[in-house]
């Protein structure tokens, strides 16, 4: 122990001077009083002791310790808790046998080192239960978390017990070779690869439109059926949708069925694929599937308009047939007569127009949301007449390239990270010079680049009006934008996504209620039910001084009833995790003398991914073991990594020495001392009466 101090040393003088003075100063005028000479040079000693610490107090003086601390190495021992440890043969030995051995093994290891025990299947835990109901294994988390926790730690060696089996997260091995320790792993499970058929993936399209026919294929890998044949089928509810055959050439074969089905009921339609099990099939729960596919009632209309033909209205048209969700139709102006109603949106290709007349009055008084493109051809001050919310201000009619520039900023949807420098190369567009005004709520998806200067000039943009959503492109020849998609990459993609995005936002109808519920449809069973709430007052703004309440029914009619949990201005719900079947729901909010519900429904699928493949990956954990510097053993030899990592001579404690300064002015007994010294002078110089 030392002081520190950062004035020098030599200050403790000026200390000890201050206190002789004030205790020379102070007793100085007694000399004449009758107080024995002993008696007054006792207190003034007491005076002068009392100001040096004082003073001494006031140079903030630190106490440096210097201690030694020695840390046992660290064994970690993770432990495989999914159910694919408890789908093999030997499943009921392992359920019975392995909590026992691994509890034993750690009790082993605690004697000399510290132990740190884990499961890892779909997530992450302290300790090992030996349940084994974890839905998924991802071994690389627990290797990255453990990487991550133990960073600079006295770590000796890690124990991975497992089956090898891994089916999400990345390849282990790879996820081990930031790991400096040693890594034993205990091998389980059946390396026997078995008679079985398994359904691997189905191909679908998650959504489609009622009356569509959509494509359907299903990979069925078979392992050692050679020359067998099963039927795979596929229904809806009691009803087969579709029959077929598979037939296995050798003993490890990969098949495609492709089929095609009829949506035939809106809503969220559930179909199983099946394949039939063969004699001496041991696992028969992955050879089937459910497959979920949400059929909507009707495609959003759009309706494009124009006055003259122009190359835009083909790369929109083609952009938006690449999907399904778009009902497009073309129309010059002098035969539009449908009403604006009949849409979800309108394109406006260069309208208002200077070559011709077309009253735009009716369909900005209607809801239905309107597109832009402004061009040559549009008649600019008729535009700024329709109060778009957006303003060109040009003293001539005038036009430059401009280049699209991404805003960063952009919220209303969410742009690909690899599109854009896609969009950097396209080619610019024909926009009107001139200075643009635009309305607060004004979004902008890309400013105008001029040559190498990006301005704030919107090129597109979108204004949310009260009435209706608009979207403006402030230029023409975005036709050349696809072309440079396809000189790129070969394809059209960035572009059709990028337009299916603009046009989707345009032709969502927004839910004006005062009462907004979100709800995924579909939640794997090893996933919690959570959902979201909005409640609005009539000035729509976000109100929860009331209680948001909901009850789950399921297929039996049981009633599961929930409260919301109020967050700042919102409503949440963690309902936790249910059974595997379809649920619907039915919540409640009251404003006022006024309840407003909200009725729904959603799925629990059930999670087969353990079931899928049983064949246990000892090779894979041998490469993990000998890759650093560790061996791989079996269940019968887990009691023996006790004595292989005690003959180790790089697992060991370490001795360090540690550093720690703390304030004088916190010690108690300084405290007391000066307190003992003030008061024994006080009542000696009140008993003499000084």
């Amino acid at each position: 122990m030392e002081l520190v101090s950062e004035y020098p040393l030599w200050f403790i003088l000026l200390c000890l001077l201050l206190g002789a003075g004030y205790a020379f100063a102070l007793y100085y005028r007694a000399r004449n009083q009758e107080v024995e000479l002993w008696l007054r040079g006792l207190m003034a000693g007491f005076r002068f002791l009392s100001v040096s610490i004082i003073a001494f107090l006031l140079l903030s003086p630190l106490v440096k310790r210097t201690s030694e601390k020695i840390e046992k190495p660290v064994i970690i021992l993770g432990v495989d808790n999914s159910g694919s440890m408890v789908l093999t043969a030997d499943s009921q030995s392992c359920r019975n046998t392995l909590p026992a051995e691994v509890n034993r093994l750690a009790d082993q290891l605690q004697k000399k080192y510290d132990v740190k025990t884990y499961s890892f299947g779909d997530r992450v835990s302290s300790g090992f239960a030996g349940t084994f109901s974890d839905k998924q294994t991802d071994i690389s988390d627990f290797l990255k978390e453990v990487e991550s926790r133990y960073s600079n730690r006295n770590v000796g060696a890690m124990i991975l017990i497992t089956d090898g089996i891994y089916n999400t997260g990345t390849d282990p091995f790879y996820a081990a070779r930031r790991i400096p320790f040693p890594i034993y792993t205990v091998a389980l499970g059946d390396t026997t690869v078995r008679k079985d058929i398994i359904l691997k993936k189905v191909i679908y399209n998650k959504s489609v439109f009622i009356g569509d026919n959509f494509p359907v294929e299903a990979l069925v890998e078979m392992d050692k059926c050679s020359g067998l044949t099963a039927r795979v089928k596929v229904t809806r509810g009691e009803k087969v949708v579709y029959s077929g055959e598979v037939k296995a050439g050798n003993d490890h074969t990969l098949q495609k069925v492709n089929f095609i089905l009829e949506a035939k009921s809106a809503g969220l339609q559930r179909y199983t694929i099946q394949a039939d099990v063969i004699d001496g099939e041991t696992n028969r729960v992955n050879n089937r599937q459910d497959f979920f596919v949400e059929v909507m009632n009707a495609r959003q209309k759009v309706a494009i308009l124009y006055d003259a033909p122009h190359p835009d209205i083909s790369a929109l048209e083609q952009a938006l047939a690449s999907s399904s969700c778009f009902e497009v139709s073309s129309f010059k102006t002098d035969v539009f007569n449908d009403p604006p109603a009949k849409f979800d949106l309108v394109i406006l290709n260069q309208l208002p127009s200077v070559t011709a007349i077309y009253n735009l009055g009716e369909l900005m008084k209607s809801p239905v949301s309107l597109l832009f493109i402004i061009g040559a051809r549009t008649d600019i001050n008729a535009f700024n007449n329709l109060k778009t919310g957006l303003i060109i201000n040009s003293a001539r009619t005038e036009y430059s390239d401009a280049l699209p520039a991404y805003n960063a900023a952009f919220s209303i949807f969410s742009i690909s990270q690899d599109a854009l420098p896609i969009y950097r190369e396209w080619p610019p567009l024909l926009s009107p010079f001139g200075a643009y005004q635009s309305g607060p709520l004004a979004e902008v998806l890309f400013y105008q680049q001029i040559g190498n200067v990006t301005t704030r000039t919107p090129l597109i943009s979108f204004l949310n009006n009260p009435s209706k959503k608009i979207g403006i492109i402030a230029g023409e020849n975005i036709w050349r934008w696809r072309i440079s998609n396809f000189v790129q990459k070969g394809d059209h993609k960035s572009f059709d996504e990028l337009f299916d995005k603009i046009v989707q936002y345009l032709a969502v109808k927004e839910d004006k209620s005062l009462f907004l519920l979100s709800v995924n449809p579909k939640f794997n069973e090893n996933e919690p039910v959570e959902m979201d709430a909005v409640v609005l007052n009539p000035s729509y703004e976000m109100v929860n001084d009331q209680d948001v309440n909901i009850t789950i029914t399921d297929e039996r009619k049981n009633n599961y009833p929930f409260v919301f949990s109020k967050s700042d201005k919102s409503y949440f719900l963690k309902a936790g995790l249910f059974p595997v079947g379809n649920y619907t729901f039915k919540a409640t909010a009251l404003q006022g003398k006024i309840t407003h519900t909200r009725t729904g429904s959603f799925t629990v699928l059930p999670l087969n991914t353990e079931s899928m493949n049983l064949v246990a990956d000892h090779v894979l954990l041998k490469r993990i073991s000998v890759a650093h510097g560790a061996e791989m053993v079996n269940l019968k030899q887990m009691p023996d990594l006790a004595a292989k990592l005690a003959d180790r001579e790089d697992i060991h404690s370490v001795s360090y020495t540690e550093n720690r300064l703390s304030d004088l002015i916190g010690v108690p007994w300084i405290f007391l001392l000066i307190l003992g010294l003030l008061t024994t002078e006080w009542v000696l110089r009140k008993r003499n009466g000084i």
